[in-house]
């Protein structure tokens, strides 16, 4: 169908004259996106908590909607699917390190989980305002 974008052996490709849909990506994957950003945020205050019970729990909430989120993957605009998959892939190591932190105990791997949970927020901002400014 002309004038349409779609993955092509799970890489997207353009299709002369049309850019992919912004508009498309976001009501199909925008929701997984925006609630991973809200676990991430949970998992971050509960590890402040240091109740290993409630950190299990969030982190291994933030491993599901990880996984949600990367459903949306690729992303049609390459700008965009850098900064989800940089920000996915520093969500995910934190995520590790938090869960395997909390089984343990562990206390050197949830700070390190708390470090790295830290740059994956950072991450998940510049891949907000690189799908804010996808045209």
């Amino acid at each position: 169908m002309a004038g349409r974008a779609g993955p092509v052996g799970g890489v997207w490709r353009r299709i002369p004259g049309q850019p992919p849909s912004k508009a498309a990506w976001t009501a199909r994957h925008g929701d997984a996106a925006a609630g991973l950003r809200r676990e991430l945020a949970r998992a971050r205050s509960t590890l402040s908590s240091l109740q290993r019970p409630d950190i299990l729990g969030a982190c291994s909430q933030l491993r599901d909607s990880l996984a949600e989120a990367q459903e949306g993957l690729p992303v049609p605009d390459p700008p965009t699917d850098f900064a989800l998959r940089r920000a996915f892939d520093a969500v995910g190591l934190g995520t590790v390190d938090c869960i395997e932190g909390a089984r343990g105990p562990d206390i050197r791997r949830l700070e390190k989980s708390f470090s790295e949970l830290r740059e994956a927020d950072t991450l998940m901002e510049v891949a907000t305002r690189t799908i804010d400014a996808w045209t």
